[in-house]
C-alpha cells in the first residue's frame, strides 16, 4: 500500500537515499527561471496585444483595444497584467516576470506532486527538472503571452483533480469547475478539455466484466440492493441495473457542482459579452481568424511549396486581412468572425484534399520536436540548439510514452487518485489540443499547456527504466 508525506508524495520508494534531492532540484529550476528571465530582451513585445489591453483596462476602465471594446483576447491574463501595471506602473515588466518565474515555479513543483504520488520521489525530481526546465516552456516565460499562464492552470486542474477523485463534496468539485473556467478564460481551447475528460473518463474507468472492480460491485450490489429469499439473491439482471442507476446518481452530482463552477466562472465574460455586443460569447471572436489563417488559398500554396519555402510568411496575407476587416466588417469583431468562418469554409469546399493535407501538417507542426528553421543562412549555434531541443523532445516523447501506459496501467489496478487523474485529465488534454488544433492554426507553442503533463508521464518511464526489478509493475 502507497503511504504519503503532508507533501502528497509517496514514501514507498526512495530514490538517490537523500531528502535533500527535491528541494535542491526545486531551488535549481527557480534559480533557472530567473536567469531566463533577466537575460536582455525579455518580456519587451507583445505580440497578441495582451499588455496592450491591460493597458487600456488600467487607463481608460474598459476591455478595448484602441477604444473600441473587444472580445479578441481571452479576458484572464490581461486582468493579471492590469493588476500589475496598477500596482507597478513604470516597473511593470518586473511585476510580469515575476508573476511568471512563480508560475513557472510553481508548474514544475505540481508536476513533482502528481509524478511523486504515482510512483515515489526518484520521478518526482525528474518531474520537477523536466517541466521547470522544458525548452518551450522556458522560452514562453519570456514572452508577454498566455503559454506560461495555461500551463500552470492545466496542471493545477490535474494536480486538483487527484485530490478530488474520490471525495463526494460538492464545494470541492465547485473549485474544480471554478478551476476549469479560469482555464478557459486563458484559452479557449481549454473549452473542448472537460468533455474530452468525460468521454475518456466513460472509457478507462467504467468498470468491466472480468475486472475485479467489477466483480466486487457486483457483490457489493448483491449484498446492498438484491431482494433474498431463503438465502438467495433473486434477479441477477434487477441487480444490476439498480447498481448503474445507484452508480449514475453518486458519478452525477459531482458532475453537476464542477459544471455550476464552470458556468460560475465563464457566467461573467458571457454577460459582459451580451451587454457589449448583443450575444453571449464565452471563447472569443478571435476563433474565424485562426480557422482562416490556418485554411486559406496563400497557406495551401505553400503548403505545395513550389519555391522550397523554409516557413509560411503570413505579413501579407494578414495585411490583406486587416484592409478587409475595415472596408467590409467595419472593424465589427463579431461581421470580421463570421467572414473569416465564411472564406476558410469556402477555400475547404473548394480544395478538399489540401484541407486533408493540411490538417496532417497542422497535427505535425504542434507535435513537431525540432522547432522551425527561420533563417536558411542561421549560424551553427542556433542549429545546434534546434536540434538539441529536438533530442530533448524525441527523448522526452520516448518516455512519456511508456509512462503514459504504466499510468493507465496503474490508474486500471490501483486506487491511486493521480493515476487516475493523470489518465483522464492529461490524456484529455492531449487530445483536446490535437484535434482542435488539426483544424484551426497550430504551431509548437500551442501544445504549452500539456508540457508538465508530459514532463510527469516521461518522469515515471525514466524511473521505471531505472529500477528493472519493478518492471514487473507494467505487466
Amino acid at each position: 500500500m502507497i503511504s504519503f508525506r503532508p507533501d502528497g508524495i509517496s514514501t514507498t520508494r526512495r530514490p538517490f537515499a537523500s531528502g535533500q534531492l527535491l528541494p535542491a532540484c526545486a531551488l535549481a529550476v527557480l534559480l533557472g527561471r530567473l536567469v531566463v528571465l533577466v537575460v536582455p530582451g525579455a518580456l519587451t513585445t507583445d505580440p497578441d496585444s495582451y499588455q496592450h489591453v491591460a493597458r487600456e483596462l488600467v487607463t481608460r476602465g474598459s476591455f478595448s483595444v484602441d477604444g473600441r471594446a473587444t472580445a479578441y483576447r481571452p479576458p484572464l491574463y490581461p486582468l493579471l497584467l492590469a493588476g500589475i501595471q496598477a500596482c507597478c506602473d513604470g516597473f511593470w515588466r518586473v511585476g510580469v516576470g515575476a508573476l511568471h518565474l512563480m508560475m513557472g515555479w510553481a508548474t514544475a513543483l505540481c508536476a513533482g506532486i502528481l509524478a511523486g504520488r504515482v510512483n515515489g520521489l526518484r520521478a518526482a525530481v525528474l518531474a520537477v527538472l523536466l517541466a521547470g526546465l522544458d525548452p518551450l516552456l522556458l522560452h514562453s516565460s519570456r514572452l508577454v503571452m498566455t503559454e506560461t499562464q495555461s500551463a500552470f492552470l492545466a496542471v493545477l486542474v490535474v494536480w486538483f483533480a487527484s485530490r478530488v477523485a474520490n471525495r463526494p463534496s460538492g464545494p470541492a468539485w465547485l473549485a474544480l469547475g471554478l478551476l476549469l473556467g479560469a482555464c478557459a478564460l486563458t484559452r479557449p481551447t481549454f473549452l473542448l478539455w472537460p468533455f474530452a475528460a468525460g468521454c475518456l473518463a466513460l472509457v478507462f474507468l467504467m468498470p468491466r466484466k472480468g475486472d475485479k472492480n467489477f466483480a466486487d460491485q457486483m457483490a457489493s450490489s448483491s449484498l446492498d440492493i438484491g431482494v433474498s429469499h431463503g438465502g438467495t439473491v433473486v434477479d441477477q439482471r434487477r441487480s444490476w441495473r439498480a447498481l448503474s442507476a445507484t452508480t449514475l446518481c453518486q458519478k452525477l452530482r459531482p458532475i453537476l457542482w464542477l459544471g455550476l463552477g464552470f458556468v460560475l466562472a465563464m457566467f461573467p465574460w458571457g454577460l459582459r459579452n451580451l451587454f457589449v455586443f448583443g450575444k453571449v460569447i464565452i471563447g472569443t471572436t478571435h476563433g474565424g481568424y485562426t480557422f482562416y489563417l490556418a485554411n486559406n488559398g496563400e497557406f495551401y500554396r505553400f503548403l505545395q511549396n513550389p519555391e522550397g519555402q523554409l516557413v509560411w510568411d503570413a505579413a501579407e496575407f494578414n495585411r490583406r486581412w486587416q484592409q478587409t476587416v475595415a472596408t467590409e466588417a467595419g472593424w465589427n469583431e463579431l461581421t470580421a468572425d463570421r467572414l473569416a468562418y465564411d472564406r476558410a469554409w469556402k477555400t475547404i469546399r473548394e480544395q478538399p484534399g489540401m484541407f486533408l493535407y493540411s490538417c496532417a501538417y497542422r497535427l505535425f507542426q504542434l507535435w513537431r520536436p525540432v522547432p522551425h528553421q527561420l533563417d536558411p543562412h542561421e549560424p551553427l549555434s542556433v542549429r545546434l540548439a534546434r536540434w538539441g531541443v529536438g533530442v530533448f523532445y524525441l527523448t522526452e516523447y520516448l518516455f512519456a510514452l511508456i509512462g503514459l501506459l504504466l499510468v493507465i496501467n496503474r490508474a486500471r489496478r490501483e486506487k491511486n487518485a493521480s493515476a487516475w487523474s493523470l489518465t483522464v485529465w492529461g490524456l484529455g488534454l492531449a487530445v483536446t489540443l490535437s484535434l482542435v488544433h488539426t483544424f484551426y492554426w497550430s504551431n509548437i507553442r500551442m501544445r504549452a499547456p500539456l508540457a508538465p503533463i508530459l514532463a510527469v508521464w516521461a518522469a515515471v518511464g525514466i524511473e521505471w527504466c531505472l529500477q528493472p526489478g519493478r518492471r514487473g509493475d507494467a505487466k
